[in-house]
């Protein structure tokens, strides 16, 4: 099949659809498909490279003036627009797969002529509800642009049921008398084990707790850091390294801020670092013990993927993705979100016991070589485009 991935970000520039699509297009390449990926950017310089046998063609972005209280929409009125007129120069494809994010499959989704698959990443309407912020009208217009570029597609994927289940609640997938969304398939993310192969155990770590993620309301990194402090104050040796960046306020101070603050206050031992480039992360996955995700809402975070692939256990809430895959392992715990007592009494085994950390460990290393291979999902996701074509054609 002759497939295109429409996707903002590719390395270098990778978040979490980037470094979805890093992953997953080389593996469909290797299942013998024509794979292209065409990232569009602002002030990106036009280049087309071959990367481990994926054609990508690096673009910039149309002009589009507009007022800053209609950023939400300009940007994805952009990004569409853009990512339409390139991939018509790209020639006729299979399929053609583009995230929610940014509704980069509006244009071919109202061309009607290609088979398109939407991926659910989150839209931006759940990721601000979610976060606890004011839904504005353009935040609202923004949504309504993703929606339609998911609701003309042929099929949908999600990585969770977890957000398949917050979409169907919100209204976002719900049927109405007049419309029935696509499809849904669930297949999770892939990720590669290569990486993260040549780190030790974790019983070879210090007690070091990591999350890895911006400093938001949605990750909750206050939860972890009262979680941390309890563990703490009852004796339990225990270092909390939070990697990213402050992207919200809270109590008036900037994220990490407040939470250096509060961790002085308590004497728990924090470090902060700002965003960690991914080739960094295994060394910085290495020196800890194990992996947190006190999250609100989190679809499917790549932090908790790579943190299993590095041999960590982790510890997440039943609002991430990451809970489904976690079900029926040894390789980490799950929590009701908002519960430092609880999330503390998940953390503490793995802490005061090096060898149970070690054993959820291991088990953390063969749960996602058996379900988030790239070659695994690779097949699902060409079964996907199949079932789209085939849906189309009819």
């Amino acid at each position: 099949m002759r497939l295109l991935l429409i996707s903002a970000e590719y390395p270098p520039v990778t978040d979490g659809i980037g470094t979805y699509v890093a992953s997953v297009a080389p593996a469909l390449s290797a299942l013998g498909h024509e794979v292209h990926v065409l990232s569009c950017r602002a002030g990106q310089a036009a280049e087309d490279v071959e990367d481990r046998g994926v054609q990508v063609h690096r673009r910039g972005l149309l002009p589009l003036p507009a007022p800053a209280r209609l950023a939400p929409v300009r940007d994805r009125l952009r990004a569409a627009a853009s990512a339409a007129r390139e991939a018509r120069r790209l020639g006729r494809f299979d399929a053609i797969e583009a995230p929610d994010w940014l509704a980069e499959g509006l244009g071919p989704a109202l061309w009607r002529r290609t088979a398109l698959v939407a991926h659910l990443h989150t839209p931006i309407g759940l990721v601000t509800r979610s976060s606890g912020l004011p839904e504005r009208r353009a935040v609202r217009a923004a949504d309504a642009l993703e929606r339609l570029a998911c609701r003309r597609a042929d099929l949908l994927t999600a990585p969770s049921r977890l957000l398949v289940e917050a979409l169907e609640r919100d209204g976002w997938l719900r049927p109405r008398p007049w419309y029935r969304h696509p499809p849904v398939r669930v297949i999770p993310y892939p990720i590669d084990p290569a990486p993260w192969a040549g780190l030790p155990g974790a019983e070879a770590a210090p007690p070091v707790v990591l999350a890895v993620g911006r400093l938001e309301r949605r990750k909750a990194p206050e939860v972890l850091l009262a979680a941390c402090a309890a563990l703490a104050r009852e004796g339990t040796a225990v270092e909390l390294v939070l990697a990213g960046r402050s992207e919200e306020e809270l109590d008036g101070l900037p994220y990490a801020d407040w939470l250096r603050r509060e961790a002085e206050r308590e004497g728990l031992a924090l470090r902060l670092t700002d965003r960690v480039p991914h080739h960094e992360l295994p060394a910085l996955l290495g020196g800890a013990r194990v992996v947190a995700l006190a999250s609100r809402f989190d679809n499917f975070p790549m932090a908790g993927l790579e943190g299993l692939a590095a041999g960590r256990p982790v510890v997440c809430t039943t609002r991430t993705g990451t809970a489904d895959l976690l079900a029926g392992s040894d390789a980490g715990a799950v929590v009701a979100p908002d519960d430092p007592a609880a999330l503390a009494a998940a953390l503490r085994p793995y802490l005061a016991d090096p060898a149970a950390a070690g054993r959820a460990g291991a088990a953390a290393r063969a749960l996602v070589g058996r379900e988030c291979s790239p070659a695994a999902v690779a097949g699902r996701r060409e079964a996907v485009y199949r079932e789209a074509a085939a849906r189309r054609a009819a």
